[in-house]
């Protein structure tokens, strides 16, 4: 593989006899990074480190006494659960009332998360937005308790937060880092501090919403220039790398890894076409399957892989459709339940899962022409609803408690009933890249311009 130079050369400017202001702070900034306001990609990743990014992993974690696991919360990761179900056990918004909207400094391309910083604890909504790349909302009035860090960063792009681990919060962005941001009391800062930030050196995005297992592993993804690399990070205030594979065999984007409810077994979708089972504990494969050809990712698709919490049998949504996947600890087979080649759809977002009732929605794509499906787990389509005039890219639906199904999609915020029939429409101006999230009673979504969106209040 060829390896980017640790200082690509420039041509050196045509001397005039005279220093100008620009010339100075040019010279100030490649000398003093830091005054440019951001690192340099390189500063944090020697020879040695570009090439073998695995080189720092330690499998021993240091003690730490903070709690581990993810925090309590109606929402603290990516679609809720390291099974990435989009499962509420309360009831959602069953009209369309707005509560409040605030207006963030950045675009929106990723789901929020809605969990209590400490055990007891109000719960806090955060938002990944822009550069900042978190914000912390009040969720009963959308009042902002802080936003930014301490440290500035590339956009955050569709890297959805995680809370975990005591008072962590756990974010990628496009500057090939995941951070680790402690998360302050929301009465006595503006800002929060970076306990540490994770590099990958091989130049790739962390575009993964992190996922956090029961025992405080991190678990982090990069496309890393298409080879892929997967990295579990230790719990605690310092960075400690615990296990790496690099290159996997595709490139990991968008896509958060999958937990098995017991916690030992890590789902991983590897180049859009494969999945790999690894132990969290030590990163060996398990085992993979290819369930089809490998036709690249893209920027927006999403085939983050859903587990069922009772059966732990996964499922995906691919180019072809809805794939699942069944296994023994060392192997694994793959079928497609539902096939979308014959209306030439593809599924790029992850499926919802409705564990009591064995429902599967999901949206599928040709173009700006959707449709939103709902199927049992036998692959019988339950109903079907044409969605015109948008794309679902990362943008999966969500389900509350009594089946209904709440959709961010094109400029509009829809609300379904079990059977697929209309509840409600919030038409807007403004589009939505990222899935909503729910808590008792109320939907919180993020528009691409930066706006939050609050919904409930109902009788």
């Amino acid at each position: 593989m060829t390896r980017r130079p640790l200082h690509p050369h420039r041509s050196a400017p045509r001397r005039t006899g005279r220093v100008r202001a620009t010339d100075v702070l040019l010279a100030a900034l490649l000398c003093f990074p830091a005054l440019a306001g951001e690192a340099r990609a390189d500063d944090r990743c020697g020879i040695a480190l570009q090439t073998n990014v695995c080189l720092e992993a330690n499998p021993l974690c240091p003690a730490t006494t903070t709690p581990l696991g993810p925090n309590p919360g109606s929402w603290p990761s990516y679609q809720r659960d390291p099974q990435h179900t989009g499962w509420s056990p309360v009831p959602g918004p069953t009209c369309n009332n707005v509560l409040w909207t605030t207006k963030l400094k950045g675009g929106i391309f990723a789901a929020a998360a809605l969990a209590e910083r400490t055990v007891d604890a109000p719960e806090s909504l955060y938002v990944s937005v822009g550069k900042m790349p978190v914000c912390a909302l009040d969720p009963d009035t959308g009042a902002v308790q802080w936003c930014g860090t301490d440290e500035l960063g590339k956009n955050v792009d569709r890297s959805a937060p995680t809370i975990g681990n005591g008072a962590m919060l756990y974010v990628g962005t496009r500057d090939n880092d995941m951070w680790a941001i402690d998360v302050p009391n929301a009465s006595s800062v503006l800002q929060a501090s970076v306990a540490w930030r994770q590099k990958v050196c091989t130049d790739g995005d962390v575009s993964t919403p992190p996922t956090i297992a029961y025992n405080g592993i991190v678990f982090m993804g990069s496309d890393s220039l298409g080879a892929g690399t997967v990295m579990a990070m230790c719990p605690g205030s310092e960075r400690r790398l615990k296990w790496c594979i690099n290159p996997i065999g595709g490139g990991v984007r968008n896509s958060s890894p999958g937990l098995s409810q017991n916690g030992h077994r890590l789902y991983v979708n590897i180049g859009g076409g494969t999945l790999g089972a690894f132990d969290p504990e030590t990163g060996v494969e398990l085992w993979r399957v290819q369930f089809e050809t490998p036709r690249g990712i893209g920027r927006a698709p999403n085939h983050t892989p859903v587990v069922h919490p009772i059966t732990d049998i996964t499922y995906l949504g691919t180019q072809s459709g809805i794939w699942e996947i069944e296994h023994t600890i060392t192997a694994a087979s793959a079928r497609l339940l539902f096939s979308t080649e014959a209306v030439r759809e593809r599924v790029h977002t992850p499926p919802a899962l409705h564990p009591l009732t064995n429902t599967l929605v999901f949206g599928a794509s040709r173009g700006n022409s959707s449709t939103l499906r709902a199927i049992d787990l036998d692959g019988n389509l339950k109903w079907e609803r044409p969605m015109p005039g948008g794309r679902f890219r990362n943008n999966p639906p969500v389900i509350d408690v009594d089946g209904r199904i709440y959709v961010a999609f094109a400029k509009s915020i829809y609300a379904f009933d079990e059977n697929g029939n209309l509840l409600w429409e919030l038409p807007g101006l403004k589009s939505y890249s990222a899935s909503p999230i729910l808590a008792n009673g109320r939907l919180y979504v993020g528009q691409t311009t930066g706006t939050v969106v609050a919904i409930g209040g109902c009788s």
